[in-house]
C-alpha cells in the first residue's frame, strides 16, 4: 500500500483536478503560478514513504463519519483487548480472558492503526504524555488502517477544503489513499485472527457497510 509519488505523476493529477477552478480566478499565467504554488506545497518529498498521522486528522474535513466511526467495534478494536473486556468472545475461541492483550504484538497489528510502521501506533510510556496522546490518536482500527497512512492525502484534502474545490479520487489514490477492496479487509480477517478459525466467512459485501462508519456522499467530489 506505500507508494512512491513522482513529482511528474502528481502535479498532472493536481493540475488537472483545480486549473479550472483557480485559473478562472485570475489570468491564465497568474492562475497556473497559484496552482503550481499550491501542488508543491502538498507534494510529499520525492522517494519519502507515507507515514501514519492519526485519525483527529481526519476529522478535520470527515466529521460526521469520525463521529459514528468513533463508536464502532472497529473504533474501540483496542478495548477488546483489556483484561475482562469481551469475556464470552474470548472464552468462545480459547483465549484467556483475564490476560491483557493490549501489548501483545501479535494482536497490536490489528486492534491498531499503523503499528509496525512510521507514525503508527506504539506502546505509549505512561510517563510520556507525547507518548500517551500518540497512541491515543492510533488506537482502534481508524482510518487509516483501511484508507493508507496519511501523511500526503492529509495535505491534499486540506487544501480542498480550503480552496472549496472539486476534486477527483485519483488526486488522492495518487498520494497514498488506498481503494477500499476484499484484499483490504483480508489483512486482518484472514487465518492468522485467533477469532477466524470456527467464525462465518468473512463476507466483504456486507462488512464494507456495517459497522465501519456513515458513508456520507462528499459534495465536491467529481
Amino acid at each position: 500500500m506505500r507508494r512512491h509519488v513522482f513529482i511528474s505523476v502528481l502535479t498532472v493529477s493536481l493540475v488537472v483536478g483545480g486549473l479550472a477552478v483557480w485559473g478562472s480566478a485570475s489570468t491564465a499565467m497568474g492562475g497556473d503560478a497559484v496552482v503550481a504554488t499550491r501542488i508543491i506545497s502538498v507534494m510529499p518529498t520525492l522517494g519519502d514513504d507515507y507515514t501514519y498521522v492519526g485519525s483527529k486528522k481526519c476529522k478535520k474535513c470527515h466529521t460526521k463519519q469520525h463521529k459514528s466511526w468513533a463508536e464502532t467495534r472497529m473504533g474501540k478494536a483496542l478495548d477488546i483487548l483489556e483484561p475482562g473486556s469481551s469475556k464470552e468472545a474470548k472464552e468462545k475461541f480459547n483465549l484467556d480472558a483475564s490476560k491483557d492483550y493490549t501489548t501483545d504484538t501479535a494482536c497490536l497489528k490489528c486492534h491498531t492503526t499503523g503499528f509496525g510502521h512510521a507514525g503508527g501506533y506504539a506502546v505509549p510510556n505512561p510517563d510520556d504524555k507525547k507518548s500517551v496522546r500518540a497512541a491515543k490518536a492510533r488506537q482502534g482500527v481508524g482510518c487509516e488502517s483501511c484508507h493508507g497512512p496519511g501523511s500526503a492525502y492529509v495535505k491534499v484534502f486540506e487544501e480542498i477544503m480550503k480552496s472549496k474545490r472539486e476534486y477527483t479520487v485519483d488526486e488522492l489514490y495518487a498520494v497514498g489513499l488506498t481503494k477500499i477492496e476484499e484484499s483490504t479487509c483480508l489483512t486482518c480477517h484472514n487465518d492468522e485472527s485467533p477469532t477466524h478459525a470456527g467464525a462465518e466467512p468473512f463476507d466483504y459485501e456486507k462488512r464494507k457497510e456495517e459497522g465501519t462508519h456513515e458513508h456520507i456522499p462528499l459534495k465536491q467530489r467529481k
